[in-house]
């Protein structure tokens, strides 16, 4: 995970060498708990676990569409090219975690804890972050179309090179947050939100009309 002028982010802090695994060692697990693996290619589909918790662990290639997590716990996770489609983390606790080149269409996060969290090239569109508290959170090259980003609460957060088209930011403070690089050809975000975001001169001259400005 690299670092900004800005921002400092921790990366996930993984060992040397992970054990491989398999997902069935988490259902396994009386705790649904796994620590210090490697997990390529796993597939759980349309499932639902109660409290899961992930440590050093790295996930490659794993499918997790429509599962529903009820009390994750990841921290020091990488996830690479998996499927998270319609699954649900709502209330999820997310530390230095970093999710590339990931299908996150439709997750639900709403109302987790995530800090230090990279999301790298992912396909985030129709995400759910209502409510979510975001600290040192980092979306990269990401498809953010449709995301509900409704009374989330920022802090430290970097939005590069990202689609927001019809993105919700209602009820959420954009101060501090520079969206200069993000394209878009409708956003949802009231005029109080906008005070102390950083916009490029074309993304400011729209925000101006939407305010009923003349602009010459």
């Amino acid at each position: 995970m690299s670092t900004s002028k800005k921002t400092k982010f921790s990366p996930p802090q993984l060992t040397a060498e992970l054990t491989e695994a398999g997902w069935a060692d988490v259902l396994d697990d009386e705790d649904h708990e796994l620590v210090g693996a490697s997990v390529a290619g796993a597939s759980y589909e349309y499932g639902n676990i109660e409290k899961c918790i992930l440590s050093k662990v790295r996930l490659r290639g794993c499918s997790f569409v429509s599962t529903a997590f009820e009390r994750m716990d990841m921290t020091d996770v990488v996830l690479e090219n998996c499927d998270l489609s319609n699954a649900v983390l709502e209330k999820a606790i997310i530390h230095r975690v970093h999710f590339k080149d990931c299908k996150l269409t439709g997750l639900n996060l709403s109302k987790i804890i995530a800090g230090s969290v990279l999301f790298e090239r992912c396909v985030m569109n129709l995400c759910d972050f209502v409510e979510a508290s975001l600290k040192q959170v980092r979306f990269q090259d990401c498809s953010l179309q449709n995301a509900n980003f409704y009374g989330a609460k920022f802090k430290e957060i970097e939005l590069l090179n990202s689609d927001l088209n019809e993105a919700d930011f209602n009820d959420t403070s954009l101060k501090g947050i520079d969206i200069s690089t993000c394209t878009f050809e409708r956003i949802d975000i009231p005029a109080y939100a906008l005070a102390g975001c950083t916009v490029s001169p074309e993304q400011a001259i729209g925000f101006a009309k939407l305010l009923g400005l003349i602009v010459k």
